[in-house]
């Protein structure tokens, strides 16, 4: 046989269940902040990691650009 519950058992489960999900949504939010954060610092190691390899990459090609331009006149 079912159990019945009383509307104070309700409100007590009730509340017990949005202090439960309100917990969780607040533990998610902080776990998407930090993932925020490390996707930031991520980019800008990123950033700092080509602007010091461009050169070193593509510095063959930028030699031989700046060769043929010396070469045709300008």
């Amino acid at each position: 046989m079912a159990k019945l519950i009383t509307k104070k058992e309700y409100r007590k489960k009730r509340m017990r269940l949005q202090i439960a999900a309100g917990t969780v949504d607040f533990l998610w939010t902080l776990f998407c902040v930090a993932l925020t954060f490390g996707c930031v610092l991520l980019l800008a190691d990123l950033y700092r990691w080509l602007k010091g390899d461009i050169p070193n990459t593509f510095g063959v090609f930028f030699d031989i650009f700046e060769h043929s331009i010396h070469m045709n006149g300008g």
